[in-house]
Formats: C-alpha cells, structure tokens, sequence
C-alpha cells in the first residue's frame, strides 16, 4: 500500500479541530478522520479523543484477521460514551466530531461512518462518494425535497443529524470490495467545502504521490473556509488479494 497523508487549518480558522488516524496493519491499514465540533478548543479535543479510541480498540490481535463492520461500530460507540463523559465538564459541555473510520485489508474495505466527513472511492479514473452526510441537506436529498446538487451549496448543509456527542449514537457502516489500483480517499468538509467532486477527481487523475498535500493547497486556494484533512491509501495487487482490474 501507498499512503498520503496532510492536514491544515485553512485560511480562515484561527486552530485545526480536524484529527486523523493511519496506522499500517501486517494485512492492511485502518484509517480515521474526524472534524470536531462544539467550538473552542472543545473540537478539537472530541476528534482526538475519537481517533485515538479507534485506533486503541482496533488495533492489536484482532487486526490480523479479517475487516469486521461489526468491530468499527463498537470503536465508534466507545469513542462516543468517551466523548459524553469527557462533555459533561463545563469546559467541554456539549462538544462533539464527525468521524469516518475504514479498515482496509484482504482485500476489503469497511467502514463506519457519522457525520458529513466522507469517504471516496477512485477506481478507473472514477470518484464515487461511499459514505452520505448526516445534514440536513442530505436528508432533504433523501426525502426527495432537494437535489444532490442542490445540497452541495444549501445554508444547511453543515446542520448535522448525527455525530460523536449525542445520545443515542447512530452510525452508518459498510463495506466494499477492492481492486489493484483503487485509492480509498477519507476527507473532512473542508475539503469538499472548497472543491468540488470533479475537482478532487482531476486532483487524483494528477497522480497518487504527494496527493492528500496536493488536495488541500488547492482547497487554500480555493479560500481555504475550513480545516481540511485527507488521508488515502492506494491499493496494490497484494494488497486486493491478487486481484487486478
């Protein structure tokens, strides 16, 4: 596997609430990023507390063996309980992140996801967004009120339904299989805040060296609104179990 990994406070935040995670496996690699929310300094210590549970949680023994949706939905969960009780103090009441975690190995790729940080896939030169927001766009898009693109500049776009900090907790999780080639991309908003899906595509189409670096000098250019974080992964044939395209 190849990995690119960066992460930037923008152009105009004062502090970087992103987290992330990227931890090479013997078979694979589990990956994490989460944005905090909350304000303050409260961010950015909800989306280091949920990296850091799911990397305590996932990795070790049970690492070795195959990807289980089952076992990042309790790394979530574990991260939310954490971040409910760190949020009772008044220093940090009410924080909160998004987090969007993989686990890619034998050639799978599993996810759990809650929040509007996403989760692509590029294969054969094609961007397809895995995960879905949790906003309240997104669910407008659902109910069929909205159109996708429509989503993509609405004033509630960043108005989340689901995060780490709520009670109960709810995540998204799921899997997909993976060939030679393909590049896992996981990102906050700001990258998809300052870009757009094609202009990320282009930005892979450039090449896989240096691009998580590449992607976020293009969203500072683009006025850098947000914290932008992005870690990838491209997939080798080992890596997909021999499989090829």
């Amino acid at each position: 596997m190849e990995f690119s990994v960066a992460s930037d406070a923008g152009l105009v935040r004062s502090h970087n609430e992103d987290s992330f995670a990227l931890l090479p496996l013997p078979h694979g690699a589990l990956l994490a990023v989460a944005d905090g929310v909350g304000g303050s300094k409260s961010g950015e210590v909800a989306s280091e507390i949920a990296t850091r549970t799911f990397v305590e949680l996932l990795s070790g023994p049970r690492a070795d063996g195959e990807p289980d949706s089952a076992l990042l939905r309790q790394a979530l969960e574990a991260a939310n309980e954490s971040i409910l009780e760190k949020g009772q103090s008044s220093e940090h009441q009410g924080m909160g992140t998004t987090m969007t975690g993989a686990w890619v190995s034998h050639g799978l790729l599993v996810y759990a996801h809650a929040g509007d940080s996403r989760l692509y896939l590029y294969r054969d030169e094609v961007l397809s967004r895995v995960t879905q927001d949790h906003s309240i766009a997104q669910e407008l898009v659902r109910r069929g009120s909205l159109l996708p693109e429509q989503a993509e500049n609405h004033p509630q776009r960043h108005v989340l339904t689901r995060f780490l900090g709520l009670h109960p907790f709810n995540c998204d999780e799921g899997q997909e299989g993976l060939r030679a080639g393909d590049v896992v991309l996981l990102c906050t908003d700001g990258l998809t805040s300052a870009l757009s899906e094609l202009e990320v595509r282009q930005e892979l189409a450039a090449g896989f060296d240096g691009v998580a670096l590449r992607l976020i000098e293009a969203a500072n250019r683009a006025g850098g609104p947000d914290n932008t974080t992005v870690v990838a992964v491209r997939i080798e044939a080992a890596d997909a179990g021999g499989t090829t395209r």
